[in-house]
Parts: structure tokens; C-alpha cells; sequence
């Protein structure tokens, strides 16, 4: 099997057996100085740029046992290699969740889903992994072993290592191992469609949800045409939001809503999936939640892939876009295009909005930077790299101003 990370394919992979085997892998490569990066389910290997060098790829699919659950306490341990597909089986024997979400829960693993910060439409309820993670086992760049937090929701004694190893795409180290705080699963979950015809429509209803204090579990906006509000929670809960929903919000703002059923609201959320997966551009883009959709909208251009995505609440969209709908053609410099993109997005949020690509074709690579300009924070995070893989060999280049 061919493995290729951004663009780039390794001289060799190694798929370790044991955490012990992992630390073993890692320390060999750092006395040697050879470049490495890790790779759980393979469902993010374009994200992020051309790493500069890499010599191997550690694979953790091996490493999927469940080392500590006590169901009682809403807390769980595994290791990083195990499936959200497979972790799911075992959490709904006991009625919990873990409530991440990933395009495709067959082949993610949880380290994965951490190490990229990855999330879908339930950000809007449970946050992203920063808010369920409470504890991790790491390997560091030389092949030490380290653990941050602890088995406890509320240990919050010590450096933040958990949080810190959300989204750093193995530029820290290797996860080994992570502990989750639960969910219990919903009694119920009923979802509605709100089709619009005028964006200020969407922003009425959007703004009555807050004012009434409901508690959505999503607010997805499809197309920028269809919102599709879902409540989850007890019965008699969720009956209650959601005849505040379609009996006053949404007439008072001159709106009708339809309740989906099951099949419809799995056929949505079929559409979110195919945006974050398909299609050989894929980005999404920051904005304030105070900003108008429609300047979204208007900054991206419409493809055939998959329809658009946003959650408006939240403040994030996700668009997938074909050669000829982003590149104009063939003949024309992706480079040139995806600065025009993202300075009409820029200007079109009033210098608050963000582009960031989650996958471009490999003949992109070195005209586009996938992360775009960097933040006033680079200059901690390239202090820490250095604290932590001083001799860059984690998925080097491959991050946020090169890290």
C-alpha cells in the first residue's frame, strides 16, 4: 500500500504492535535523526503542507485496545489507534458517547481525530476534542514516554499537555494513549428544516434561538438555504424545543418549519460527510458567528462536488471544489487563485475571516500555503516545537509557518 502524507511518500512504515514497541520505533529514529510522521485511519493525509523531509511513517492502527473504562465515572482510556466506529460498539453497550465527529468513523482513529482537531456539527453542544479530553499518554520526539492530566474530569493540576496535543499534527510527538470524558446517549434527537429565501430570515431565527435560550445540539446551515436545527436530549425535552421551533421562532420570523424524519435527517447529514471528504480542493473558512453567511457565500465559488456547509453559530463553513470550478482550467495558476479566494474572503468579513485548506491536488504543493498567514502566536508555538522536537523530526514543515 502506497502512503503519501501531503504530497510526500516515506522511504519506509512501521506499524508497532504495543505502546512500548511505538516509544522503541521512535527512539530508534531519533538516534538515527530521521524524519517521521504518524498516521492512524489515513483520513487526513492531505491536510496541512509538503512536510520538508520523511524518512518513515509510524502507523497506529495496531494500537487500539481500551485500557481503562469505568462507565460510572463517564470517563474512558484507550489507545490512539482504536476506531470511532469501534469505540462507539463499546461505549453504546453501556449508553455513552463519545461525541466527536469524523467524515468517515470506520477508518478514524481517535488519535487521528485529536492530533488534527477534527470536528463536525456537534461542536455546537459538546465542543471540539479540547473539551473531552482529560488525559494523554504521549512518546515524545525521543522516544521518551510522558503522560499529561489524568483519569478525573475535573484534575486540573499541571501543564495542559492534553489541550496542548489537540490539533498539533504530530509536530509534539506521538499519542499513545487519551482520556475521554462521556456522554450519556441521547433518550431522544428530533431535528427540522428551515428553508430560506433571504439571509436576513436566517440571522432572525438564528438570533431567536439564542434569545429563548435553547439547546441545540446543531445548527447546520446547507447551501446557505436550509438550516437544519437538531435537539437532543430527554423526550419530553426535546418535544418542548421543538414547538418553541416550529410553532413560534419560525413563523415569527415569517419562516415555516418541517420536522425530518430519521431518513431525511441521515441524508443532511450524509451531505456534511461528503463536503469534509470529497473533492480535490477542500478548505473551510473562519468567521465570526456575527458576520452574515452570505459573505461567505459570496467570497467561495459554487461547485457540483457537495453543497456547502456552515455552522453559523460556531463561525466555521466547509466547502469542497473541483479543478474546474476553483482553478478556472488547466491553464490556470492554482497559486493565483487561491490568493484571490482568500483575499475576498478577507475583505469580505472585514479582515476577521480564515481560509484553511484541507486538501489541494499534489501540483498545488509549494504555490499554496494550506494554513495561509500565520498568527501572532507562531512565536510560541515555534518555542515549543523547539522544546519538544528540537532536532525537527515530527512531520517537519508540514504545520501552521512551517513548523
Amino acid at each position: 500500500m502506497t502512503i503519501s502524507i501531503a504530497g510526500v511518500t516515506p522511504r519506509d512504515i512501521m506499524t508497532p504492535r504495543s505502546i512500548p514497541e511505538l516509544a522503541e520505533a521512535v527512539r530508534d529514529l531519533h538516534g538515527e535523526r530521521k524524519s517521521f510522521a504518524l498516521l492512524g485511519g489515513g483520513t487526513q493525509l492531505e491536510l496541512g503542507n509538503a512536510p520538508r523531509a520523511l524518512d518513515t511513517v509510524i502507523r497506529t492502527t495496531a494500537l487500539d485496545e481500551i485500557v481503562d473504562y469505568t462507565p460510572e465515572d463517564q470517563t474512558i482510556t484507550v489507545q490512539a489507534g482504536i476506531t470511532l466506529a469501534e469505540l462507539d460498539a463499546v461505549l453504546a453497550e453501556h449508553g455513552q458517547m463519545l461525541p466527536l465527529d469524523a467524515a468517515d468513523r470506520e477508518r478514524a482513529t481517535v488519535g487521528g481525530v485529536v492530533a488534527t482537531n477534527s470536528y463536525g456539527r456537534r461542536r455546537q453542544r459538546y465542543g471540539t476534542a479540547k473539551d473531552l479530553i482529560i488525559g494523554v499518554g504521549i512518546v515524545r520526539p525521543d522516544g521518551v514516554r510522558a503522560r499529561g492530566g489524568g483519569k478525573v474530569i475535573k484534575n486540573v493540576a499541571g501543564f495542559d499537555l492534553p489541550k496542548l496535543m489537540v490539533g498539533s499534527l504530530g509536530t509534539l510527538g506521538a499519542l499513545a494513549s487519551i482520556t475521554f470524558r462521556l456522554y450519556p446517549i441521547p433518550q431522544s434527537t428530533r431535528a427540522a428544516v428551515i428553508h430560506f429565501e433571504h439571509e436576513t430570515s436566517i440571522a432572525d431565527v438564528l438570533r431567536e434561538l439564542i434569545a429563548r435560550r435553547l439547546e441545540p445540539e446543531s445548527v447546520a446551515l446547507y447551501n446557505y438555504d436550509a438550516l437544519v436545527v437538531t435537539f437532543a436530549g430527554t423526550q419530553a425535552g426535546v418535544e418542548a424545543q421543538m414547538r418553541t421551533l416550529c410553532d413560534q421562532i419560525a413563523p415569527g420570523c415569517g419562516v415555516a418549519a418541517a420536522e425530518l424524519s430519521d431518513l431525511e435527517r441521515e441524508a443532511y447529514e450524509q451531505r456534511e460527510r461528503a463536503v469534509r471528504r470529497d473533492g480535490p480542493w477542500r478548505l473551510h473558512v473562519f468567521a465570526p458567528p456575527s458576520e452574515h453567511v452570505a459573505t461567505v457565500a459570496s467570497a467561495v465559488p459554487a461547485s457540483p462536488l457537495a453543497v456547502p456547509v456552515a455552522y453559523p453559530m460556531v463561525g466555521v463553513s466547509f466547502h469542497a471544489l473541483s479543478d474546474a470550478t476553483f482553478a478556472g482550467g488547466a491553464d490556470a495558476s492554482p497559486d493565483w487563485h487561491v490568493r484571490d479566494l482568500r483575499k475576498t474572503v478577507t475583505a469580505a468579513t472585514h479582515r476577521r475571516g480564515h481560509v484553511v485548506y484541507d486538501a489541494m491536488p499534489d501540483t498545488a504543493r509549494g504555490l499554496v500555503d494550506a494554513w495561509g498567514p500565520p498568527p501572532q502566536s507562531l512565536p510560541l508555538m515555534r518555542t515549543l516545537k523547539n522544546k519538544f522536537d528540537p532536532h525537527g523530526l515530527c512531520n517537519p514543515g508540514r504545520f501552521i509557518g512551517g513548523l
